[in-house]
Protein backbone atom coordinates (compact mmCIF):
# COMPACT_ATOMS: atom_id res chain seq x y z
CA UNK A 1 0.00 0.00 0.00
CA UNK A 2 1.32 3.49 -0.87
CA UNK A 3 0.56 6.29 1.63
CA UNK A 4 1.38 9.93 2.12
CA UNK A 5 1.77 12.35 4.30
CA UNK A 6 1.00 16.22 4.13
CA UNK A 7 2.98 18.15 6.39
CA UNK A 8 5.04 21.42 6.10
CA UNK A 9 6.26 21.31 9.50
CA UNK A 10 9.55 19.65 8.81
CA UNK A 11 9.72 17.96 12.64
CA UNK A 12 6.59 16.29 13.02
CA UNK A 13 6.71 15.09 8.89
CA UNK A 14 9.76 13.35 9.87
CA UNK A 15 8.08 11.65 13.12
CA UNK A 16 4.81 10.94 11.14
CA UNK A 17 7.17 9.33 8.43
CA UNK A 18 9.41 7.41 10.86
CA UNK A 19 6.10 6.04 13.38
CA UNK A 20 4.63 4.66 10.04
CA UNK A 21 8.07 2.64 8.49
CA UNK A 22 8.62 1.68 12.00
CA UNK A 23 4.84 -0.14 12.43
CA UNK A 24 3.37 -0.48 9.32
CA UNK A 25 3.77 -2.35 6.13
CA UNK A 26 4.01 -0.33 3.55
CA UNK A 27 4.86 -0.22 0.06
CA UNK A 28 6.21 3.77 -0.47
CA UNK A 29 5.66 7.11 1.60
CA UNK A 30 4.87 9.89 -0.43
CA UNK A 31 5.26 13.04 0.98
CA UNK A 32 4.25 16.86 0.24
CA UNK A 33 4.26 20.11 2.15
CA UNK A 34 1.46 22.92 1.37
CA UNK A 35 -1.80 22.71 0.44
CA UNK A 36 -0.76 23.24 -3.33
CA UNK A 37 1.55 20.38 -3.66
CA UNK A 38 -0.86 18.26 -1.69
CA UNK A 39 -3.43 18.58 -3.75
CA UNK A 40 -1.16 18.06 -6.99
CA UNK A 41 0.01 14.44 -4.92
CA UNK A 42 -3.65 12.71 -4.25
CA UNK A 43 -5.04 13.81 -7.29
CA UNK A 44 -1.39 12.30 -9.44
CA UNK A 45 -1.41 9.21 -7.16
CA UNK A 46 -3.57 6.30 -5.82
CA UNK A 47 -3.28 5.83 -2.18
CA UNK A 48 -4.59 3.49 0.48
CA UNK A 49 -3.94 5.63 3.53
CA UNK A 50 -3.00 9.65 3.61
CA UNK A 51 -2.25 11.62 6.99
CA UNK A 52 -3.28 15.23 6.34
CA UNK A 53 -2.45 18.18 8.24
CA UNK A 54 -5.29 20.81 8.63
CA UNK A 55 -3.12 24.13 8.68
CA UNK A 56 -0.90 24.59 6.30
CA UNK A 57 0.82 26.76 3.51
CA UNK A 58 0.23 27.61 0.50
CA UNK A 59 2.76 26.57 -1.39
CA UNK A 60 6.47 24.98 -0.56
CA UNK A 61 8.66 27.01 1.27
CA UNK A 62 12.32 27.30 -0.72
CA UNK A 63 15.47 29.86 -0.40
CA UNK A 64 13.38 32.84 -2.17
CA UNK A 65 9.74 32.06 -0.31
CA UNK A 66 8.54 31.37 3.02
CA UNK A 67 5.42 29.31 1.33
CA UNK A 68 2.97 31.96 1.38
CA UNK A 69 0.09 32.46 4.33
CA UNK A 70 -1.23 29.96 6.33
CA UNK A 71 -4.12 28.55 5.19
CA UNK A 72 -6.08 27.59 8.45
CA UNK A 73 -8.42 24.89 6.24
CA UNK A 74 -5.83 23.47 3.69
CA UNK A 75 -6.79 19.81 5.04
CA UNK A 76 -10.41 20.32 4.55
CA UNK A 77 -9.86 21.68 1.25
CA UNK A 78 -7.46 18.78 0.06
CA UNK A 79 -10.50 16.43 1.35
CA UNK A 80 -13.00 18.99 -0.87
CA UNK A 81 -10.76 17.83 -3.96
CA UNK A 82 -10.38 14.31 -3.10
CA UNK A 83 -14.20 14.04 -3.19
CA UNK A 84 -14.70 15.93 -6.29
CA UNK A 85 -12.03 13.63 -8.09
CA UNK A 86 -13.37 10.54 -6.30
CA UNK A 87 -10.12 9.62 -4.75
CA UNK A 88 -10.97 7.17 -2.16
CA UNK A 89 -8.20 6.58 0.60
CA UNK A 90 -8.63 6.66 3.51
CA UNK A 91 -7.58 9.57 5.41
CA UNK A 92 -6.49 10.68 9.24
CA UNK A 93 -6.00 14.62 10.08
CA UNK A 94 -2.67 14.71 12.00
CA UNK A 95 -2.58 18.31 13.84
CA UNK A 96 -1.08 20.37 17.05
CA UNK A 97 -4.25 22.80 16.85
CA UNK A 98 -7.33 22.56 19.32
CA UNK A 99 -8.72 25.36 17.50
CA UNK A 100 -8.77 26.59 13.55
CA UNK A 101 -9.55 30.02 11.51
CA UNK A 102 -10.29 33.03 12.29
CA UNK A 103 -13.44 35.47 13.53
CA UNK A 104 -16.32 34.22 11.74
CA UNK A 105 -14.95 30.97 10.07
CA UNK A 106 -13.00 29.68 13.95
CA UNK A 107 -13.90 26.22 14.74
CA UNK A 108 -12.92 24.32 17.52
CA UNK A 109 -10.93 21.01 16.96
CA UNK A 110 -14.57 19.15 17.67
CA UNK A 111 -16.82 21.24 15.35
CA UNK A 112 -14.41 20.12 12.62
CA UNK A 113 -14.07 16.58 13.52
CA UNK A 114 -18.27 16.60 12.90
CA UNK A 115 -18.23 18.55 9.94
CA UNK A 116 -15.57 16.44 8.42
CA UNK A 117 -17.50 13.43 9.22
CA UNK A 118 -20.70 14.80 8.04
CA UNK A 119 -18.83 15.44 4.51
CA UNK A 120 -16.30 13.02 3.66
CA UNK A 121 -16.67 9.07 4.21
CA UNK A 122 -13.35 8.59 3.98
CA UNK A 123 -12.46 10.45 6.76
CA UNK A 124 -11.35 8.41 10.22
CA UNK A 125 -10.63 10.88 12.55
CA UNK A 126 -8.50 13.48 14.12
CA UNK A 127 -5.29 13.26 16.19
CA UNK A 128 -3.98 15.58 17.97
CA UNK A 129 -0.07 16.10 17.75
CA UNK A 130 2.58 17.30 20.65
CA UNK A 131 6.57 16.58 19.76
CA UNK A 132 7.12 16.23 23.23
CA UNK A 133 4.56 13.45 24.63
CA UNK A 134 3.85 10.09 22.51
CA UNK A 135 0.55 10.07 23.15
CA UNK A 136 -0.18 10.87 19.49
CA UNK A 137 1.07 7.42 18.33
CA UNK A 138 -1.49 5.77 20.47
CA UNK A 139 -4.00 7.69 19.11
CA UNK A 140 -2.78 7.22 15.40
CA UNK A 141 -2.31 3.49 15.74
CA UNK A 142 -6.12 3.75 17.53
CA UNK A 143 -7.38 5.50 14.23
CA UNK A 144 -5.72 2.90 11.98
CA UNK A 145 -6.76 0.11 13.10
CA UNK A 146 -6.15 -2.72 10.66
CA UNK A 147 -6.52 -0.69 7.84
CA UNK A 148 -2.78 -0.22 7.05
CA UNK A 149 -1.25 -3.96 6.86
CA UNK A 150 1.40 -3.67 10.51
CA UNK A 151 5.13 -5.06 10.27
CA UNK A 152 5.45 -8.47 11.49
CA UNK A 153 7.60 -8.06 14.37
CA UNK A 154 10.67 -10.21 14.83
CA UNK A 155 10.56 -13.12 17.97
Amino acid sequence: MKVAVIEDDEDKLKALCDYIDEHYDVEAIFTARSLKSGIRLVLNENFGFIFLDMTMKNFDKNLEDDGGRPHSFAGREILRQMRRERKDAAVVIVTHFDEFGFENEKMTIEELKDELSRKYQNYLGIVHFRHDVDKWKQDLAAVIGTKIPAKVQNA
